[in-house]
């Protein structure tokens, strides 16, 4: 009878002791505002005629201002010995529609897993994961970044009429990817991406993408730097990002520089600042950005852009925010151009939600 009772409590253990070395996780973010937007910033124009669209201003239903709307699963098992495997996938979609091609950023494909999607291992060397995931230089720059890539005029890229959209890092999210990241030691992160275009035709351009990145943490000071190296037929060639930021107590300045080359010729040089303050129960923060352009077909005039934030928790997981974005980036526009689109302007106040 003992034996017996015995066997229960191992079997009855068993299952609760493999539960204790995986976890799974569900997370995500909700972010809804109304937005104003003027007739300069929803303005078309032909990039190869310059003809400029009719626009109007307007109120709409927006997702995404502040953080990409978002849901996801991650994950970690224990293998023993030091070594786990860990996971993540990510969806974005857009809250006001519910819709999967959006999620803040383009996704013309209409994956679902969107976001992130990949799988590794994690051991005490460093981590190795392998499918869709943020390039090096993101993690370099994004904690210069105080906003963390949201609200208007972020790092992330440029909005605004009349230009395909420029992401001052280069790509963001990198496709079959391999990634190395290594254990911080006094300070220091390193970040390796291999990407495979995948091209196998045998003609052109292979699309593979090479990068690698560093970030350097002591106290409240950070520094941060990174390269993309990009086989492709036309387009972004390579990438040259460097950042430095300082957080005081409730207070933080950061100065970041990128350099774009393109394959023929042509480059776009870009500096970036940011900066938060406490201000009553929340948070201000104001970016700026100064556009150096230099490619052909393009007017090549020096642009700028500003963005103001004004976020206040609720809770833990929720806050409320309002925010303002505008630009002159005319020197981003067709030389074809007859029309300046010089004022664009959008405004938010929104809703934000963690789970």
């Amino acid at each position: 009878m003992k034996k017996s009772l015995l066997a229960v409590a191992v079997a009855a253990a068993l299952p609760t002791f493999a539960q204790a070395q995986s976890s799974v996780t569900l997370f995500g973010i909700l972010d809804a505002s109304v937005e104003y937007s003027n007739e300069d910033a929803n303005r078309a124009i032909n990039a190869t005629t310059g003809a400029v669209g009719a626009a109007d201003s307007g109120l709409r239903l927006n997702s995404g201002t502040q953080s990409g709307s978002r849901f996801g699963v991650r994950g970690v098992e224990d293998l023993g010995g030091g070594l786990k495997a860990i996971f993540t996938i990510e969806h974005r979609l857009s809250v006001d529609t519910g819709d999967t091609a959006g999620g803040g950023f383009n996704n013309a494909n209409g994956n679902f897993w969107n976001g992130q999607a990949w799988v590794g291992l994690e051991t005490r060397f460093g981590n190795i994961t392998a499918g869709r995931q943020y390039s090096p230089i993101f993690w370099a720059l994004i904690p210069a970044d105080f906003t963390a890539y949201g609200f208007y005029n972020n790092w992330a890229g440029f909005t605004g009429a009349g230009f395909s959209p420029i992401t001052p890092q280069g790509p963001i999210r990198l496709n079959n990817s391999v990634s190395y990241k290594s254990p911080t030691m006094g300070g220091l992160t390193v970040y390796g991406t291999y990407a495979m275009g995948e091209n196998l035709t045998g003609t052109g351009s292979s699309n593979d993408i090479m990068g690698i990145a560093a970030g350097w943490q002591l106290g409240g000071l950070y520094l941060g730097a990174g390269y993309h190296s990009i086989d492709a037929a036309a387009g972004l060639e390579t990438v040259l990002a460097a950042t430095a930021s300082y957080k005081f107590t409730s207070l933080g300045l950061s100065l970041g520089y990128t350099q774009q080359e393109f394959v023929g010729g042509g480059e776009v040089a870009t500096i970036l600042a940011s900066a938060f303050a406490n201000f009553g129960p929340g948070t201000l923060f104001l970016n700026v950005a100064m556009v150096s352009p230099d490619v052909a077909g393009l007017k090549n005039d020096d642009s700028m852009q500003l963005g103001v934030a004004y976020s206040m928790p609720l809770s833990k997981r929720t806050n409320w925010y309002v925010a303002v974005g505008t630009n002159d980036l005319t020197g981003l526009q067709p030389a074809a151009s007859t029309v300046s689109v010089d004022g664009a302007m959008r405004a938010s106040i929104g809703l934000r939600h963690l789970f």
